[in-house]
């Protein structure tokens, strides 16, 4: 299935999806896509925050730039122990491979917010077209899911299929939440803001947890109707970190050489993807991370699970989405809800506009 944006579409908050940048996207992998697998995401050093004006300026402007070109990069020295991200990595597998299916459905969320579903639990194995093999299954939590500072402990545990889970991703959640106002700020210090106004502007923010999992694929390879896994989408919500997998599947979207690229994670580090709400407050200038998953290349990979862990930074319902001061802004004020809302509808009309006009 290849199918390619050929229409400027205006999004809700009045600026145009740009057929430059979308005259090589399709929602899934496809023999006619460009592939430029020489590009590496730019890798981040965290140590250079903690350094002198040169080595800060240095990070500053590798994130920024980054997050200008494609929306993604690596970040190093980001403080987390390796061992526990081998944990994380592990109990990552263990929640949907250990986890009985029935007990899993006790956990399926029916709660709704920003005007759609929104989960907060399990979200089961989706199959939603013939071409998505085995796509993927998820386990979301907020930080009400969690054991820390203002929240009801006790209340906590009842979000998880048992308490060692809690435990196992706690840590995890807790040291994000600790990493992300910094990389909030050294982005506004890229756009010449004054860094503080990342509290005042943005935070609080709505974080959640999100855990995936792709299971094997038990599938002959002349049978698959395509390789996709996730379709082509841009994340939500401000930025997300990710611990990625050494099961080969991310591919992220270069508008500039009209490209995609294979994105191989390396161990330890983490993955900085941005997302439609740092694109707004930015006027534009950070782009929100084009990106999907698809079959690893190598069938030797099938016969494993890919899993991802993804805490991700998403507006309150009743928070102010807009552009940050001192930018004459190309976007109207929006509420967290509206702007959610507005998001996924732009989402849902391009794909639905890329089926009707293969």
């Amino acid at each position: 299935m290849s199918k390619k944006e050929t229409n400027t579409t205006v999004s809700d908050f009045g600026v145009a999806e740009s057929n430059l940048d979308y005259s090589g996207y399709t929602l899934i992998e496809s023999p006619d896509d460009n592939f430029d697998d020489n590009f590496q995401p730019q890798v981040c050093d965290m140590t250079d925050l903690q350094g002198g004006p040169a080595a800060r300026d240095r990070f500053v402007d590798l994130l920024g730039t980054a997050m200008e070109d494609v929306g993604i990069a690596i970040l190093i020295n980001h403080g987390i122990d390796a061992e526990e991200l081998r944990a994380t990595d592990a109990q990552a597998l263990n929640i949907f491979t250990t986890v009985p299916d029935e007990q899993k459905s006790r956990f399926v969320s029916t709660d709704c917010a920003y005007g759609e579903p929104y989960y907060l639990g399990y979200v089961p194995l989706q199959e939603s077209m013939p071409s998505l093999p085995h796509a993927v299954e998820a386990w979301e939590f907020d930080r009400s899911a969690f054991r820390i500072p203002g929240e009801d402990a006790d209340n906590a545990l009842g979000y998880w299929p048992a308490e060692k889970y809690e435990a196992a991703f706690g840590n995890f959640w807790q040291a994000c939440e600790e990493l992300t106002p910094a990389l909030g700020r050294a982005l506004l210090q890229y756009l010449d803001i004054d860094p503080s106004l990342y509290a005042e502007e943005i935070s609080p923010t709505n974080d959640v947890l999100r855990i995936n999992h792709y299971p094997p694929i038990n599938t002959a390879a002349g049978s698959l109707a395509s390789p996709a896994r996730v379709l082509s989408h841009e994340d939500y919500g401000l930025i997300s970190l990710m611990l990625g997998s050494p099961v080969e599947g991310l591919q992220v979207y270069r508008p500039r050489s009209k490209a995609w690229s294979r994105v191989h994670t390396p161990a330890d580090s983490l993955v900085v993807i941005s997302g439609e709400w740092l694109r707004v407050i930015s006027n534009d200038r950070f782009r929100a991370c084009t990106h999907r998953v698809s079959v690893p290349r190598d069938p030797a990979q099938w016969a494993v699970s890919r899993v991802t862990v993804l805490y991700t930074l998403h507006p309150y319902q009743t928070a102010v989405v807009r552009v940050l001061p001192g930018l004459a802004a190309k976007f109207q004020p929006a509420s967290g809800m509206d702007f959610m809302t507005q998001v996924a509808h732009r989402l849902s009309e391009r794909c639905k506009s890329l089926a009707d006009h293969p």
